[in-house]
C-alpha cells in the first residue's frame, strides 16, 4: 500500500502555490507521480485586475500598476486575454518546480463545466490535494471540497488558504468516532502517515456515550496502526459546549501536528449545512490540512 499517483489542483493565488509545492513535496518523498489541474474560473479575470491572489507593484511614481501572478509580472494586454497568459504562466511555473522536486509529472486544464471530467479523473488517482475554499477566490461550481470528497471516493487533502505546509504526515491527530467514514479515513491515510513520528487517536464523546465501547474502539485503532509500523496513542474527551471540530482542532496544536484525519459528513451535506457537523466546521475552519474520505 502506497501513495504512487498524487493530482494537485492550483489556481493562481499564493496559496494555489503553497499547495503545489506541498504536493511537489510529498510527490518526492513517496516517489509518486505528479499530476497538477488548473480549473480555469471567472474570477480569475477579476484576479488579473489587482484583487486577491496577484500582487501589484508599481514601476515607479505615477507609472501604471502591473499584476504578478505567482511574482512573475502579467503582460499589459486586454482583459480577455487574461485567462489563457494566467495559464501559461502557472504551467510554466508548474514545470519549474517540478525541476526543483525531480518527479514525473503532467498539467491539465478544464474549463469550469468540465467538474465531471475532473471527477473522473480524481477516481483514478491516489491522493487529491485541493485547497481550502477561500473567502477571496470563487471556486467553481463542483470543484469544492466537500463536493469532491462526496463525488470521488478517494482520499482528499485539504490544504488552507492562509499559511505555509511544508509538510503533512509526520505528527498526525485521528478523530475517531467509530463509524465507516472514520474508518475508510484512517484507512486512506495509512500511506501517507507511514512515517509519521506521532498519532494521537482521539474520540470527543458525550457524556452518556458508553466509555467502554470507546475505548475498545480506539485501542484496536491503535493497534492496526502500530502493525503498520506506526507510532501511536489513544485520547478521549468529552463533549462539552465547545463544537467537536474546536476540540479537535485544539489539541491538533497541542501535539504540533502537520495533519488532521477524519472520516467526511457522516451525516448529508444538506443536513450538515442547515445544522453543522463536524466536517463542515473543519473544512471552515481548519488550521492546518485535513485528510478527509467518505
Amino acid at each position: 500500500m502506497s501513495v504512487k499517483d498524487i493530482l494537485v489542483c492550483i489556481d493562481p493565488t499564493d496559496a494555489g502555490l503553497t499547495r503545489l509545492r506541498l504536493a511537489a513535496s510529498l510527490a518526492r518523498e513517496h516517489g509518486a507521480h505528479l499530476s497538477a489541474a488548473y480549473i480555469q474560473s471567472r474570477h480569475d479575470e477579476a484576479l488579473a485586475r489587482n484583487t486577491v491572489g496577484l500582487t501589484t507593484t508599481a514601476s515607479g511614481s505615477g507609472a501604471p500598476e502591473r499584476n504578478l501572478v505567482w511574482g512573475v509580472p502579467l503582460s499589459d494586454e486586454s482583459e480577455a486575454a487574461h485567462s489563457p497568459i494566467i495559464a501559461e504562466m502557472l504551467e510554466t511555473r508548474f514545470r519549474d518546480i517540478i525541476q526543483e522536486h525531480p518527479v514525473t509529472a503532467d498539467w491539465h486544464q478544464l474549463a469550469t463545466g468540465d467538474s465531471a471530467d475532473f471527477i473522473a479523473m480524481l477516481r483514478t488517482i491516489d491522493l487529491a490535494i485541493v485547497g481550502q475554499v477561500s473567502p477571496g477566490y470563487a471556486v467553481p461550481s463542483g470543484f469544492r471540497p466537500g463536493d469532491l470528497v462526496m463525488a470521488t471516493g478517494r482520499p482528499l487533502l485539504v490544504v488552507p488558504y492562509a499559511g505555509s505546509y511544508e509538510t503533512a504526515g509526520r505528527r498526525v491527530l485521528i478523530a475517531w468516532d467509530g463509524t465507516r467514514e472514520a474508518a475508510r479515513a484512517v484507512h486512506d491515510a495509512i500511506p501517507l502517515i507511514a512515517r509519521a513520528e506521532l498519532a494521537v487517536v482521539m474520540t470527543v464523546h458525550s457524556d452518556n456515550a458508553s466509555g467502554d465501547h470507546d475505548a475498545r474502539g480506539i485501542e484496536r485503532v491503535v493497534r492496526n496502526l502500530e502493525r503498520h509500523g506506526i507510532r501511536a496513542r489513544a485520547e478521549e474527551a468529552t463533549q462539552s459546549d465547545i463544537p467537536v471540530a474546536d476540540v479537535l482542532l485544539s489539541r491538533a496544536a497541542d501535539i504540533d501536528a502537520d495533519l488532521i484525519v477524519a472520516g467526511a459528513y457522516h451525516h448529508s451535506q444538506l443536513r450538515e449545512a442547515l445544522l453543522g457537523g463536524v466536517s463542515r466546521e473543519l473544512l471552515d475552519h481548519m488550521t492546518i490540512p485535513v485528510l478527509m474520505s467518505h
